[in-house]
């Protein structure tokens, strides 16, 4: 290697600011605890045309240093004196900043070797070297870790790709409620929980009525815009923790904990819609049948039988009601 360049090219903090800052060379951290030797390496990857981001004597300071610098390299002498040594050193800043390093050792020992390896160094270089072995270590480690990081990018991008197609397929596209797969794979898990925990669950189903109405007099862009608020109303009644699905149609279907009864949460669901449809600029009226089911934490009953339950009790208050709903200037009886 090449005559070493004078300590006065390098601060006391380890910064070097005569490297050329050049945004297109890659900036490497030196750690090296012989003086020479690290004065003599800075100069060679100047030469080489790397910029040198700092130089460090010792483990916690190479740590420090690449915490605060971010180089996108460190070449790393292994036996480091003080707390740690450089393999030491490098596990901690892969573990911090996933920054590649190239071990410089001069020893030739198996159970350094085999130190060195597990930390998963890009290059390791036993001295003395030569200038090339040197530059090639570097344009080898930069690559892998460049490859490294492309890999990493693209898989993230598969998984959160992945994450929105699984999203989608469980979402109801009109209401962005929970969908009807959407629905029994949460609820299927929420069940063997209570059931597990002994907590108490309610289970609503609840029906729009008079949507073929609004859709025959107004339009399916109407009748579209009365399931999205009647998914509104459902959202403000039930917790986030509750699962409230749209099942299809003009069925909703909703999952939620509960004290001893359903009834509070029934009478809240009615509130919700006395607000909107006290709310201007709707030409129709929502109204909704609910049938409520509990769910017995001692029973083994599936979601399709708790729902054909609330489904029959929901078909029971639609045979009970009485009157006539107004859907704008046009009339429907409370069966339809």
């Amino acid at each position: 290697m090449t005559e070493p360049i004078s300590t006065s090219d390098v601060t006391p903090d380890g910064h070097n600011p005569e490297s050329p800052e050049s945004t297109d060379a890659v900036s490497i951290l030196i750690v090296e605890d012989e003086g020479i030797v690290a004065q003599d390496l800075q100069e060679t990857i100047v030469r080489l045309g790397y910029r040198v981001a700092g130089v460090a004597g010792e483990g916690v300071q190479a740590v420090y240093m690449a915490d605060e610098l971010r180089p996108q390299l460190v070449i790393m002498d292994v036996g480091l004196r003080g707390d740690i040594d450089g393999i030491q050193a490098a596990q901690m800043i892969q573990e911090r900043a996933r920054i590649p390093v190239i071990f410089l050792t001069g020893h030739r020992d198996l159970d350094t070797l085999d130190r060195a390896v597990r930390t998963g160094p890009l290059g390791y270089l036993v001295k003395p070297f030569q200038e090339v072995e040197l530059r090639c270590s570097i344009e080898v480690a930069i690559h892998k870790h460049r490859a490294e990081i492309a890999t990493r990018e693209r898989e993230e991008a598969l998984r959160r790709n992945a994450d929105l197609l699984v999203s989608l397929s469980l979402v109801d596209e009109l209401t962005q409620l929970r969908n009807r797969r959407g629905f029994f794979e949460l609820a299927e898990q929420a069940l063997k929980v209570a059931r597990r925990e002994r907590h108490m669950l309610g289970l609503f189903f609840v029906d729009l009525n008079g949507l073929k109405q609004i859709n025959d007099h107004l339009g399916h862009l109407v009748g579209d815009q009365a399931l999205r608020d009647t998914a509104d109303a459902l959202r403000s009644t039930f917790r986030e923790s509750d699962i409230v699905a749209r099942l299809g149609g003009d069925e909703f279907v909703a999952l939620a904990h509960v004290q001893n009864d359903t009834s509070t949460l029934r009478e809240r669901l009615r509130e919700q819609l006395a607000v909107l449809n006290a709310g201007a600029g709707r030409p129709y009226k929502l109204d909704v049948s609910i049938g409520t089911t509990l769910v017995n934490a001692a029973s083994n009953e599936t979601i399709e039988a708790l729902i054909a339950l609330a489904d029959a009790d929901m078909y029971e208050e639609k045979r009970a009601s009485s009157g006539i709903r107004y859907v704008g200037d046009f009339t429907s009886t409370s069966g339809v």
